[in-house]
């Protein structure tokens, strides 16, 4: 199976521990991050990866060959000329690299175990990936049917325990073959679409969870990286 890993984004919030350094590739005890991701993917048995990349592709480049070594993934990167947003860069990447089958979604700044690949990969029809939290006031959270059919994304805000968005899909080969390719957002365009269709399912994964997206976040992950990692 493929995957296709969002490393476009541009890491305000980290900033100044990044100093115009990708946030894919951050620091991790002489690891970069996007490897301990890479590494979680191929345990769950995807075989190929495709990074979608924008702000400093070149740093994605040059590492090609040694996350390639790593991990023993297939990998190819789609560079986006502009920035198209998280569902523009799927649907550029799609374009340019076709799906041969069912697919993962990912992003390249979030920590899952291989458990909640292999949930995806192995659930029918198009899925996105939910885990319990305690406050949901950074994520998205989830509204769904007692069948885990989903009814709603809600916005960022919402305090409290609840499901939320984990930031995995996985879609049947021509579930976005129609989509015009544009600038557009994943959780904005692109799954309220899906969920209008009544063809998009949550499946519930309790693993950990860890968006480095801030840097108290990150040197969280930093900290238990030794856990985070056990197999």
């Amino acid at each position: 199976m493929r995957a296709y890993v969002l490393c476009g984004g541009f890491g305000t919030r980290l900033s100044a521990v990044l100093q115009g350094s990708q946030k894919a590739v951050v620091d991790i005890h002489g690891r970069p991050f996007l490897a301990l991701v890479l590494a979680e993917l191929k345990q769950a048995g995807v075989s190929q990866a495709v990074l979608c990349a924008h702000y400093r592709a070149d740093q994605l480049a040059e590492l090609l060959p040694s996350l390639m070594a790593e991990t023993g993934l297939d990998l190819q990167i789609v560079d986006e000329e502009q920035p198209m947003g998280t569902g523009g860069a799927i649907l550029h990447a799609l374009q340019q690299v076709p799906p041969e089958g069912r697919f993962l979604v990912l992003n390249a700044d979030t920590w899952l175990d291989r458990g909640a690949y292999r949930l995806a990969m192995t659930a029918p029809g198009d899925v996105l990936v939910g885990v319990e939290v305690d406050d949901r006031s950074r994520y998205g959270s989830l509204q769904c049917a007692e069948d885990l059919q989903l009814l709603a994304l809600n916005e960022k805000g919402l305090s409290g325990p609840g499901m939320v968005n984990a930031g995995v899909y996985a879609f049947t080969a021509d579930a976005l073959q129609h989509s015009v390719v544009q600038p557009c957002s994943m959780e904005q365009d692109i799954l309220p679409m899906l969920i209008r269709r009544r063809s998009l399912k949550a499946c519930a994964y309790s693993g950990p969870f860890i968006d480095i997206g801030t840097p108290d976040a990150l040197n969280a992950f930093k900290s238990g990286f030794e856990e985070a990692i056990q197999p």
